[in-house]
Parts: C-alpha cells; structure tokens; sequence
C-alpha cells in the first residue's frame, strides 16, 4: 500500500465537505426587536443626524454629505418605545446605484457573523400577518436571541 493509499483510506467525510464561510451581518436592536442587514449594503454609520419631512409611514428624509436619504421606520412594523427623535445614530445602506436607505437606531450597531444554517423561513402562519416581504428570514444568533433578517433588495417603500 502506498502512503497515498493510506491517506485516502483514513480521509473522514468532513473534510471532503466544502464549508461556506459565515455571513457577516449589522445587527441593531429597536425596542426588543433584533434586526440584522447583509454587511455588503452597509455604506455607513452616521452618528446625530437631523430628520426631516416625516410621512404617516413613519419614513423621513435626512441629508449627509450633500446625499438624500429616505429613513425607515422600523418601529412602523414591530411597535416599539422608540422613535426616530430617541436614534442616536444611522444605518445607511444602498439599495442600488442612486438610492440611499437610513435605519435610524438607538444604539451602536455590532457586527455578526452567522453560519448559514442558523437561517431558517419565517413560518407563514406569522407572515399573514402583515409582514413586509423585506422580513425574509429569522437567524438564531450566538447568543441565543432571535433575529430578523432584512433582505433589502425586496425592499418596497409603499
């Protein structure tokens, strides 16, 4: 038996296996709700920024650095203690080529990294009750808390 051979022989499945990296997300928390967006949409944070034209949606306007950028409320869809006036600091992601999206939030956001079989579907039963199609996944977190995965390429501001 050659040294070849005998390395083949005692080869275990998971190594064959070809792992995916984990997914690396900005996790912020509004009320007692975790939210979580692609790392890769993430322009910036901005800390104090001045809001502006505010729509019974809850959507607003801020300017930064000659940018428009049109703020969601998230609070609109999981109700919270909070309002755009208790958000220290922005979230701005790009939707796609000229258009900028704001999540105002409360605190500093954190940087996760999730493998992804801590994904898994919302189950419908919770969907039908008004949940914007932009709420596409829930994440089990490290620490054991739930999170809302925001895809942001479904994300339709009616």
């Amino acid at each position: 038996m050659t040294h070849t051979n005998y390395n083949r022989r005692f080869r275990s499945k998971k190594q064959g296996a070809v792992r995916t990296p984990p997914r690396k997300l900005v996790s912020f928390e509004l009320g007692n709700v975790n939210y979580a967006v692609p790392i890769e949409k993430v322009q910036r944070v901005v800390k104090d920024f001045n809001p502006y034209g505010f729509l019974d949606s809850g959507q607003s306007l801020v300017r930064h650095q000659e940018e428009l950028i049109t703020l969601i409320n998230l609070s609109k869809i999981f109700p919270s203690s909070r309002s755009i006036a208790d958000c220290n600091y922005l979230i701005v992601c790009s939707l796609n080529k000229s258009d900028r999206l704001g999540i105002p939030i409360p605190d500093m956001p954190k940087i996760l990294e999730i493998p992804e079989e801590s994904f898994c579907e919302i189950p419908e039963l919770y969907r039908q009750q008004q949940l914007p199609p932009v709420i596409e996944k829930l994440i089990r977190a490290p620490d054991g808390s739930e999170v809302f995965y925001l895809n942001l390429d479904l994300f339709s501001p009616t």
